[in-house]
């Protein structure tokens, strides 16, 4: 599994990673389409583990990393926290809202996952920061990219692979 998360958190939320994979997930900076009828069925039954009770985050991530937004949407405007934010703000830049995606990550501030970051790539997020990751310039990028029509421009989409990463696995920490 290519994210790096505690042992009972990794169990509940395996078949999501089974259906699909990190590298087929989050394709598009901009989705137009949801998840496909069987994604949909495996991640409601991994959010209504009882593994997962309480991890709302957790849960905001799972529908990002479908590109079901406005599931993620539901759980993320219901966690009053820089955490919230940041996943808010995810959530809007996806869906092509830049002005809200940068008021959310505003209110997300020096978010502590942040830090962990990797834009080089090399595996998990968890201690291999890079300088060079600005949430404001990634906006920025993602919304030239999309009025281009590049919403599939793969250093972006590597970027957002990174910044998902580095949030769900600290989400998954707490």
């Amino acid at each position: 599994m290519p994210v790096a998360l505690p042992e009972q958190i990794e169990a509940a939320v395996a078949p999501v990673f089974e259906v699909l994979p990190f590298d087929d997930a989050m394709r598009s900076l901009v989705p137009v389409d949801g998840a496909s009828a069987e994604v949909l069925a495996v991640v409601e039954a991994v959010v209504n583990d009882p593994a997962l009770a309480g991890h709302n985050a957790i849960k905001a991530g799972l529908w990002l990393y479908v590109d079901e937004l406005d599931r993620s949407h539901a759980y993320s405007q219901d966690l009053h926290s820089p955490t919230g934010s940041f996943w808010h703000a995810i959530m809007h830049r996806r869906e092509g809202d830049f002005p809200n995606a940068k008021y959310w990550y505003r209110k997300a501030g020096a978010h502590p996952a942040m830090n962990n970051i990797d834009l080089a790539g090399g595996g998990s997020a968890s201690g291999s920061a890079m300088a060079g990751y600005d949430p404001m310039l990634f906006v920025d990028r993602v919304a030239r990219a999309n009025a281009r029509c590049e919403s599939d421009s793969p250093d972006l989409v590597a970027m957002q692979h990174h910044e998902w990463r580095a949030l769900f696995e600290w989400c998954a920490e707490r």
